[in-house]
């Protein structure tokens, strides 16, 4: 037993070691890059030749479905083209969208490539370039289907119906499909919209929330944006773009068959990963499939993230929420795992899947067993007293100073950023000034011992929910951004 166990403590020695090394570099790597970033003038750009779909699938967004539009049209974009699909919402969406604007039923000719659940009615918006879409209930992923399905843009762009988008949001992300025929998706910043409040769709107000599961969401982004998708980017090993804010060409959704839903049977996804499959997180899934495609076809790629362009988004403000949120987000990354399974460590798949993937594997979604089984794996080694007492406890005040420094220098190295950028990037910062930024550092030390174990909960429970083959969407509820 006492030789199984030193060799169980060299091999989790071993896997914390190479983890920190990995995010260690891509802290580094991405600080390099974002002072290497220079930003692109949007009128250098031919816009009018290149039509965006916006597309918002919306299931029971009363409180927020107006507030969406209302932003969209005065996003500064020449051709723009809104799709609301109402998802059988059983709440007051349509109730809202009919009282809202003079809604006509319009037969359109359509060749749905992406077989979806019925719809119902199509609507065009009188006097705007906007359908209504109102269809029975499949899921995000089939709504969002449906509005290719009808969508006449050469991009789609997906948002959440809570979503609130800088003026100037959709134009930086098309710039890099400008710019590199190789780039399959795009995407911004996601920003806390919890607290803030908007007049005539801009941010007005933007404090600090109070509510400490909010400030712990605020140091997640801002941990995951401004660290790890930047570097992941640049190195094309970058496998998901929010589905708050992602843009797509057309033209690649519908060679690889759309998002992934039960109803799509599209002959791509039945070809090379099969029939039935289906995943609660449809935005990781979508990118790891274009991935594949365009290296079985010999096809450059690129997936580019842009930390300039921001967009808000509610999260949840409440424990129970968030739970249910975390472990559909860890599900949803294993279901993805093991749908592309075959791609991990295959070397055709190049840095995607000799990194990209093994690092999602084994840092994101293995990552709370490994930590469950080194917290009992301690208790097992004192009782042994195999366990070095003062070294566990200069482990932990390590990780304590680490998130310290982290959450400090990301901070700085923000403000330093967003004063040369727009208002409502600025405005994503959520602190104006050192009282803030103390109180951020301290929920960054305090989350380490406390939402951390909660998170570790809520993805065992995802991973347990893939064992039994569980796929509860698990929505929460929104309440709205303050206008």
């Amino acid at each position: 037993m006492y030789l199984a166990l030193r060799i169980i403590e060299k091999l989790l020695i071993i896997y914390f070691t190479v983890y920190f090394v990995i995010d260690a570099a891509m802290f580094f790597y991405s600080l390099y890059v974002f002072f290497q970033k220079h930003h692109k003038k949007t009128e250098n750009f031919d816009f009018d030749s290149h039509p965006v779909s916006i597309v918002v699938p919306a299931y029971n967004e009363e409180v927020s479905i107006l507030t969406c539009i209302a932003m969209l049209e005065k996003l500064d974009y020449p051709q723009l083209e809104i799709i609301i699909v109402n998802d059988g919402s059983t709440d007051a969406t349509m109730d809202k969208l009919h009282d809202a604007y003079t809604l006509e039923k319009a037969e359109m000719e359509v060749n749905p490539v992406l077989n979806t659940a019925g719809v119902r009615d199509v609507f065009t918006v009188k006097g705007k370039n906007m359908l209504v879409i109102d269809k029975h209930n499949g899921g995000k992923a089939d709504a969002i289907n449906t509005g290719i399905n009808y969508a006449a843009g050469e991009f789609i762009c997906t948002i959440d119906a809570d979503s609130i988008l800088d003026k100037d949001a959709l134009k930086e992300v098309v710039i890099p499909f400008l710019e590199n025929p190789a780039v399959i998706v795009s995407g911004g910043q996601l920003a806390v919209a919890n607290g803030i409040k908007t007049v005539d769709n801009k941010i007005v107000s933007a404090t600090l929330p109070s509510n400490i599961w909010v400030q712990w969401q605020i140091i997640e982004y801002i941990k995951s944006f401004l660290i790890s998708r930047i570097a992941l980017s640049k190195i094309n090993a970058l496998l998901i773009m929010s589905g708050a804010f992602s843009l797509f060409r057309k033209k690649d959704l519908l060679q690889v068959g759309g998002f992934l839903s039960p109803y799509n049977n599209h002959f791509y996804i039945e070809k090379n990963i099969g029939s039935g499959k289906q995943t609660v997180c449809e935005d990781m899934e979508v990118v790891v499939r274009l991935w594949r495609y365009k290296y079985d076809n010999n096809i450059k790629a690129k997936a580019e993230f842009l930390p300039a362009p921001v967009c808000w988004t509610e999260v949840p403000d409440n424990p129970r929420n968030l739970y249910k949120q975390r472990l559909r987000w860890h599900q949803g990354l294993g279901e993805t795992l093991w749908i592309h399974r075959n791609m991990i460590f295959e070397p055709r798949y190049r840095i995607t899947g000799l990194f990209g993937l093994p690092y999602y594997l084994f840092f994101e979604f293995l990552s709370p067993v490994v930590k469950i089984f080194t917290f009992f794996f301690i208790f097992a080694a004192a009782g042994y007293g195999i366990i070095n007492t003062t070294w566990v406890l200069l482990l932990l005040v390590s990780v304590m100073l680490a998130s310290a420094i982290i959450m400090s220098s990301i901070t700085a190295i923000v403000e330093y950023w967003s004063n040369k950028t727009a208002g409502a990037s600025r405005q994503a910062l959520r602190y104006k000034g050192f009282r803030d930024w103390l109180q951020l550092i301290a929920a960054g030390i305090t989350a380490e011992f406390s939402y951390s174990f909660f998170k570790i909960i809520a993805q065992l429970h995802g991973i347990l929910n893939i064992m039994q083959k569980k796929h509860d969407w698990r929505k929460f509820e929104r309440k709205g951004v303050e206008v």
